[in-house]
């Protein structure tokens, strides 16, 4: 969760709103708790939009906008499409109006007509009135010549993933991946389970523990990208991918980066540039030196920002009769370092109780026994 956001949630009763396939209507009381001391419309935003009205409907602060107009993340999965932003309210704490920050999560599902595709989610940025970004994800084959129509995943097999943005008439712009975070939910504030898969402004770190990394050939407009498939312990094997992404100018990026773990040398590595020296900060703290960010309404900047949620998908643990067959597919996986038995159990108990990530990357064990062993630790 943004930390610079308020905490949830607004006060009871406070917040209405209906969805219908295209636009979403959100009404907000003006005096949530009816002692006159009233809501300021100018520190009440819905994603990036102000304040429709006023006056509309009395007594309440209206947003009346088309479901692509806010900011709105969505999720496709099948025919439904899930749409998803926060309602903020950030007062000024010198003006006489009312104090309590809040963010409320506003969601609208639409059922849409669609053939079944391998595209699993989109997202538009509108940058001005006639440009825009179209974010997509789509899950590849292995060597990345050809969409996968794979939507379930074995423990621990590989997910070839490609992520684009159609820059339009930003050519010279290039993708990067901030940060990923792996979670069984789609709301992450709501979420004590995650596991860190990217962070450090596009430092792959889960590629210290496993075969993960960032592909070659470098392209402005995608990044393509390999993890093995986990899933959290207690959960029904559901897993959400939680994106923060930049587009920004290739020339100014000032610390963005795609740096894989070569676990073989023991070194980072930058995508694109070997020789770079730009991913020596994975181990320890990376920083950006932006002038400052900007979102996709200010073109006074290099580049925009967004957050995206890619999900749900299955990951299957392999049966007894499939075990040798799955994990034979995942022989190439390094195997985490040996833990002394006792320690093992010890570490299994606290893990069970705080909810973890399970990896597979052993070979030719039995189910129970491979559970056991690849317990990792989850990241907060």
């Amino acid at each position: 969760m943004d930390p610079s956001l308020p905490p949830l949630s607004a006060p009871p009763d406070t917040v209405f709103y209906q969805c219908n396939r295209t636009s979403i209507s959100v009404a907000v009381k003006s005096d949530p708790y009816k002692n006159k001391i009233l809501l300021d419309p100018g520190s009440l935003t819905l994603g990036r939009c102000p304040v429709s009205s006023t006056t509309a409907l009395k007594n309440f602060l209206v947003f009346e906008y088309g479901l692509y107009d806010c900011g709105f993340s969505r999720i496709v999965s099948g025919n439904v499409v899930k749409f998803f932003t926060d309602l903020v309210y950030k007062p000024n704490p010198a003006a006489n109006v009312f104090p309590q920050p809040f963010r409320q999560r506003i969601n609208c599902v639409s059922n849409i007509s669609m053939n079944p595709t391998p595209l699993e989610s989109t997202v538009e940025v509108q940058l001005s009135g006639t440009s825009h970004l179209d974010f997509s994800f789509l899950f590849m084959n292995s060597d990345f010549t050809a969409p996968s129509n794979v939507k379930d995943f074995f423990l621990g097999s590989p997910i070839f993933l490609a992520i684009s943005a159609a820059m339009g008439n930003h050519q010279s712009m290039q993708l990067f991946v901030d940060e990923c975070i792996v979670a069984p939910t789609d709301d992450l504030s709501n979420s004590a389970q995650r596991y860190v898969l990217i962070n450090n402004h596009g430092c792959l770190i889960d590629g210290k523990v496993a075969a993960s990394r960032f592909v070659e050939p470098l392209q402005l407009d995608t990044v393509k990208l390999t993890f093995p498939a986990m899933k959290f312990v207690g959960t029904n094997g559901l897993i959400y991918l939680h994106f923060k992404l930049m587009v920004w100018d290739p020339r100014a990026t000032n610390g963005l980066k795609m740096c894989s773990y070569l676990s073989d040398v023991n070194r980072w590595q930058l995508l694109g540039n070997p020789r770079s020296d730009l991913c020596s900060c994975c181990e320890s703290v990376c920083s950006l030196s932006f002038r400052r960010r900007r979102d996709a309404d200010d073109k006074s900047g290099p580049g925009i920002i967004h957050t995206m949620v890619l999900g749900p998908f299955k990951i299957r643990s392999p049966n007894a009769s499939n075990d040798s067959k799955a994990l034979n597919t995942r022989s190439d996986f390094p195997i985490p370092p040996a833990v002394g038995a006792l320690f093992l159990e010890l570490a299994v108990l606290l893990l069970l109780s705080l909810g973890v990530a399970v990896y597979g990357r052993a070979a030719n064990q039995d189910s129970k026994e491979l559970e056991k062993r690849l317990l990792l630790t989850h990241e907060t």
